[in-house]
């Protein structure tokens, strides 16, 4: 209850020093400036940072769509040319948007940029809650400086997120300590889980795409060799994506036989009801749906 008494005399606070606070960017009616994120997993992130209302956070790829692939229209370029401040993941998760972030000018924020213990050119830090907390005050910055807000305010909703986040990640952690040593092998439809590998003490055996990027395809030789490879590790059970196609997937595990499939919500937030609406919800569902998968 503390948290929420807390958010709303911030909101308050926020909305009578805004109109003094704003500079720079275009601005809503009510005088907030625009911030754009390129997913809703980060626009929910900046949302929180932002006080869940000290500024308009509006979204390009929607829930649901492949960030890889979503190819941006002439009204998304007006919308990234209004910001205060473009929020991007970078490492070429939006690839099919860099041209277009590339010829807007304005103020950007790559989260990649910020986030410790990049692995290599896998752009999916955001399965990391760690690592996307230790990203927050360089993102709190940056909303003061590029979108005029109060420093005290964001700071305040900055360390409320953080620990969010930092509960988040436990409560995570919790599940997923009910996997065996022996069970703790990831088979994706996509190199997504490196990250969360990494954080929760996983193996990612192999991908349907052996590759970051769903623009990458899988070839029949290589499914054949990640079946050999599921069966000789004993998989029970192997995770597709929410906004992917699960086709190659059903077919390895009808290839390989005796394997359940799991949906993760990897690239995007999940549908309302889905738990997985808010970027917390997201971290708590994949923990929840690996663990029943694994254990």
């Amino acid at each position: 209850m503390w948290q929420k008494r807390l958010s709303a005399v911030i909101v308050a606070v926020a909305s009578a020093l805004l109109l003094a606070a704003c500079a720079g960017g275009d601005a809503d009616a009510d005088g907030r400036p625009t911030v754009v994120a390129t997913t809703g997993i980060w626009g929910d992130v900046v949302s929180n940072v932002a006080c869940g209302g000290i500024a308009d956070v509006q979204t390009v790829i929607p829930d649901g769509a492949d960030p890889h692939s979503f190819e941006p229209s002439l009204a998304d370029r007006g919308t990234l040319e209004s910001a205060s401040l473009i929020v991007a993941n970078g490492l070429g998760l939006e690839e099919s948007l860099d041209d277009t972030l590339s010829a807007v000018e304005g103020p950007a924020f790559q989260v990649s940029d910020h986030v410790p213990g990049v692995l290599g050119d896998d752009p999916h830090v955001w399965l990391d809650p760690n690592r996307v907390a230790a990203m927050i005050p360089a993102l709190a910055d940056a909303l003061v400086e590029s979108g005029g807000l109060d420093r005290d305010i964001v700071g305040a909703c900055a360390n409320e997120y953080i620990a969010q986040l930092t509960a988040a990640d436990a409560e995570a952690a919790q599940m997923l300590s009910s996997v065996p040593d022996d069970e703790r092998t990831l088979v994706t439809n996509h190199d997504a889980l490196g990250y969360f590998a990494d954080r929760y003490g996983f193996e990612v055996l192999g991908s349907v795409i052996p590759a970051p990027s769903t623009l990458a395809q899988a070839s029949p030789a290589q499914l054949e060799e990640l079946a050999k490879t599921v069966e000789q590790a004993g998989v029970t059970t192997i995770f597709s994506e929410a906004q992917h196609s699960d086709a190659d997937v059903q077919a390895l595990a009808q290839r390989v036989g005796n394997v359940d499939v799991a949906t993760l919500f990897s690239g995007s937030l999940g549908e309302p009801d889905s738990g997985a609406e808010t970027y917390t919800g997201l971290v708590r569902a994949n923990a929840r749906i690996i663990a029943v998968g694994l254990s």
